[in-house]
């Protein structure tokens, strides 16, 4: 059960003068490891100095556990937003928001059963990345898929993160890890009342550059794909209306989405750095 959402969004201060954060959960509202971590969080959280902003993005959805109720919020972020859907004008709240902001952490979880947890984000950011869980690191995303919060972030000359917090299907088995994932980036900021240590292994970087939504209905993406899964050159990734679609050597499949609607994103390709 969700917390009170009022106020829409929660914002703490620190003792001490510091940078100023956000925390977003719930841009989808069916990505449920982070919303539940910050539900458990929230009441008992603090900070040693400067400012966080705590938001469970889109509340109706959330409290439907859905993915969206009108279109993907996770497209809305960008300046000249005019449009009249909820997820819009949500949205124009956020964003009022992260210009305040020193950096972001949006917490998000996948539909691959099989998946790991991975980090969203720009180069630019790729040092506070390297400090966080996951070990898998993909770039490029305000290019292949414009419009999401951390792609704001970047448009800004901000920091900002998405974290992939695992399989939507396994969700309460990954809320500590979007937990750690919040102490971490807290921790970074040394806002953390309580630090926790901070990732030093080696992670992998992979590029993602193409996007391939579906645009027909005569289409077909293997269903056996799944997040970062390296393919062979020449396999056969699937094809819609007369083009087939083949993989080059050293690709890897990011988000495949075979059940995926008209005008989504079906799948991305990504290759090591």
């Amino acid at each position: 059960m969700l917390m009170s959402i009022a106020p829409k969004i929660v914002t703490l201060k620190g003792s001490q003068s510091g940078p100023t954060l956000a925390v977003f959960a719930g841009v989808h509202g069916d990505e449920r490891a982070g919303i539940l971590a910050l539900e458990r969080l929230v009441p008992q959280l603090a900070v040693t100095r400067g400012t966080l902003h705590v938001a469970f993005a889109n509340i109706p959805a959330i409290k439907q556990n859905v993915r969206m109720v009108n279109k993907n919020m996770n497209r809305c972020f960008y300046s000249n937003n005019t449009g009249s859907e909820y997820e819009d004008s949500r949205a124009r709240e956020l964003m009022a928001v992260l210009n305040t902001c020193d950096a972001l952490l949006d917490l998000h979880s996948f539909r691959d059963p099989a998946g790991l947890p991975f980090t969203i984000c720009e180069e630019s950011s790729l040092d506070l990345a390297k400090k966080l869980v996951p070990t898998i690191i993909s770039t490029n995303w305000a290019n292949m898929e414009p419009g999401a919060t951390d792609g704001y972030m970047y448009a800004l000359g901000k920091i900002g993160v998405c974290v992939e917090c695992g399989p939507i299907s396994q969700s309460d088995a990954y809320v500590p890890l979007a937990t750690k994932v919040i102490g971490q980036f807290l921790t970074y900021y040394h806002m953390a009342v309580n630090p926790v240590e901070l990732a030093g292994d080696t992670k992998e970087i992979i590029h993602a550059y193409k996007a391939v939504k579906r645009v027909s209905e005569r289409f077909y993406l293997n269903p056996d794909f799944h997040n970062f899964q390296v393919l062979d050159a020449g396999q056969v990734i699937g094809y819609q209306d007369n083009e087939v679609y083949r993989a080059v050597a050293g690709d890897c499949i990011i988000f495949p989405r075979p059940n995926a609607a008209i005008g989504t994103e079906a799948f991305i390709l990504g290759r090591r750095a």
